[in-house]
């Protein structure tokens, strides 16, 4: 077995799913970054435009000298949803369902660049990456053979589908590198982009971050614009919609790592979240990439949420939430979620006392110390007067 073979073998007892090897050298990704980030479709994401960031993804060997090869792996993660946990929680991104990638790709990709440096090339170099650099790693993975570029810009591959993680160790000694998979199997399928609620494909293969549901629940700080909130659905964390309908992902195999496997959040719920506290948002999301949204955020997607579901037991706690939350961001999102359940009939079986109630909460908003509390329930208290 030659150190190649040697290291690949080292990398899936480790536990990961896939594991390839990239010749160093000018990606064809690169290009088509560029031309995203040109086009401002990066959103508030100033940091992956910034010169150092865009220096060192076109140069890897400014974060590794003498850089040879890239070794990129995948680890699968859960391909099927709980649709009983769906319905108590909201939807949250498959991916970040159970414990944070970010540490479980870290307690893999650490002890493999350990043995790499100390037994498989003593006294080489390495820097291990999972989503937490300033690397093109779809480039690299679809260089080193894991999979193509799907029209959803996510990696797909025949017998892995989409529902897998990548990492990837930049090394200074020469692998064997494998042969890309090369041809685009997508064919003239566009289920992804036809699927998009707020069409953040906006072409194949170009997704605009500033309308995509991931982006809009985890990166966006401020407001959700007014006009995309319907689409979003109950999506409290990330979107998986363009995965689901992929035909590719019939074949997706379970995951193997426990860890990733769905936390049940036992004796929680979309109602209860609203009155989650900042101690208690950091600990029950210690472990979980939900934590990245922070707790404002993350209030306001269940806001939004509720007011889309349209359910009658969700108006007093979003009563609750528009007088009490300390936060104006919050405070303005349960006012848009209200118009939405007192606007018309009102949410699904109330009373009409209980929708009079909601109205008569907006118009206490109108006077918020805040201002944009005081625009968005404005608004909301004309949609529920039928006005708007």
């Amino acid at each position: 077995m030659n150190a190649t073979q040697e290291l690949k073998a080292h990398a899936l007892a480790l536990g990961f799913d896939a594991v390839g090897v990239a010749a160093v050298a000018r990606l064809d990704a690169q290009a088509h970054y560029d031309a995203w980030l040109a086009a401002d479709r990066h959103g508030e994401m100033a940091w992956l435009a910034s010169d150092k960031h865009r220096a060192r993804r076109a140069k890897p060997e400014l974060l590794v000298k003498d850089i040879r090869s890239v070794l990129c792996v995948a680890l699968c993660h859960p391909p099927d949803r709980d649709i009983a946990r769906d319905q108590r929680l909201g939807r949250i991104a498959r991916y970040a369902a159970g414990e944070d990638y970010h540490r479980i790709m870290k307690d893999k990709l650490l002890p493999l660049e350990r043995w790499i440096r100390t037994e498989l090339f003593p006294g080489s170099h390495s820097l291990w990456y999972a989503d937490t650099g300033a690397i093109l790693e779809r480039g690299w993975a679809e260089r080193a053979g894991l999979g193509w570029t799907g029209k959803h810009s996510g990696l797909l591959h025949p017998q892995r589908g989409s529902w897998f993680l990548l990492g990837e160790i930049l090394m200074d000694r020469e692998l064997e590198p494998d042969v890309p998979i090369g041809k685009d199997h997508c064919g003239t399928c566009t289920r992804c982009i036809d699927v998009c609620p707020t069409r953040a494909i906006v072409a194949p293969y170009q997704v605009d971050a500033r309308l995509c549901i991931s982006y809009l629940t985890i990166e966006l700080r401020g407001p959700i614009p007014r006009e995309l909130r319907p689409a979003i659905g109950d999506w409290i964390f990330g979107c998986d919609l363009c995965q689901e309908v992929c035909p590719w992902n019939r074949f997706a195999p379970p995951a193997r790592e426990a860890r990733l496997h769905a936390n049940e959040l036992s004796g929680w719920s979309l109602e209860r979240f609203l009155r989650i506290g900042e101690q208690e948002f950091m600990e029950l999301f210690a472990d979980s990439p939900i934590r990245r949204a922070n707790r404002a955020g993350f209030v306001r997607n269940v806001c939004v949420a509720l007011g889309n579901r349209g359910e009658r037991q969700a108006i007093a706690p979003l009563m609750q939430t528009l007088t009490r939350d300390k936060e104006a961001l919050v405070r303005g999102h349960a006012a848009w979620a209200l118009g939405q359940l007192a606007r018309g009939d009102g949410a699904a079986g109330a009373t009409s006392r209980e929708i009079l109630e909601a109205r008569e909460a907006l118009k206490g908003a109108m006077l918020d110390a805040d201002p944009f509390v005081r625009e968005e329930a404005t608004a909301a208290f004309a949609v529920a007067q039928g006005h708007a």
